[in-house]
């Protein structure tokens, strides 16, 4: 069932040839002029805590939001974790095909500012989206705020995979393998498409590198994004982040240059912003909207 622009806050779908696609639709008969679009992280969904905990709170304050669930190739995806023991086939791609498709979702109900927010690998997916659009769909599109964003790189993955997991995955780019079964998004032992592990792994660090492998154009990293980027951006980062600890290194020399893109440091957060860590994160998204 599809809402209409006047409506309470309630779950909405969308078809994507065979797959459904859900989502949460958090609104007033008051409707805002101003809509996020918050996106969960790693294999997470819509209710997670910090997802459902920022739409409750824009709303709150007269925010209206969409979560989303990505569907990982699996039809109207429940609200729970992608489980690790199936064979996995989606890809980073497939995720922002998805996003432009709730994008345009949104856009038809008639919003005149829309903010990107994306928590862990959805910060990377969010601003890689918004890289994508043509400058009349980014003009739609007032700020992004990235929460705790993943800023892995090819080079970064081989030193844990190999430090971790004593595999080389530079040997990926030369097998045909088809399948692999190896450690993939926090799984342990994963049944994974050689196309799909490459898809969310090949992140490049230069141009150059793009230039060098075989397979198609990779996604770019998250410093390339922020290098490139013309929007005004927000990362907010947790001091206690033990996932994504190399973010604040890579992202600090570029907001020193940059003056779209700001750094926050909240002192004590952990990847989740679990606790009142959670109303320190609020206090500075609710300033910049506000």
């Amino acid at each position: 069932m599809l809402f209409s622009t006047h409506t309470l806050s309630g779950p909405v779908e969308i078809m994507d040839k065979s797959i459904l696609l859900n989502g949460y639709y958090s609104t007033t008969s008051e409707k805002s002029d101003s809509i996020a679009i918050i996106l969960h992280g790693t294999r997470g969904h819509q209710n997670l805590e910090l997802i459902s905990s920022l739409r409750e709170s824009l709303l709150d304050n007269e925010i209206d939001s969409l979560t989303i669930n990505l569907s990982y190739k699996t039809n109207n995806r429940i609200n729970d974790f992608l489980p690790c023991d199936i064979e996995h086939q989606h890809k980073q791609s497939d995720s922002q095909h998805e996003i432009r498709l709730w994008y345009e979702y949104i856009l038809k109900k008639g919003y005149k500012k829309v903010y990107l927010i994306g928590h862990s690998r959805g910060g990377l997916d969010m601003i890689n989206f918004y890289e994508s659009l043509t400058s009349k769909n980014k003009g739609f599109i007032n700020t992004i705020f990235l929460l705790a964003p993943i800023s892995d790189t090819w080079k970064s993955s081989v030193k844990r995979y190999k430090e971790d997991f004593n595999v080389d995955i530079n040997n990926l780019l030369k097998t045909e393998t088809h399948k692999l079964k190896i450690h993939f998004l926090g799984c342990d032992e994963a049944v994974v498409y050689r196309d799909s592990f490459l898809d969310y792994y090949l992140l490049g660090d230069d141009d150059s590198f793009f230039d060098s492998i075989s397979t198609k154009k990779a996604s770019k990293s998250l410093n390339l994004h922020l290098i490139n980027t013309s929007g005004k951006v927000y990362v907010l980062i947790a001091s206690e982040d033990n996932i994504a600890k190399n973010t604040h290194l890579i992202v600090k020399p570029i907001s020193e240059r940059k003056k779209n893109v700001e750094l926050k440091v909240i002192d004590g957060a952990d990847h989740f912003f679990r606790d009142f860590y959670f109303d320190d994160l609020l206090e500075i998204v609710l300033e910049v909207i506000n």
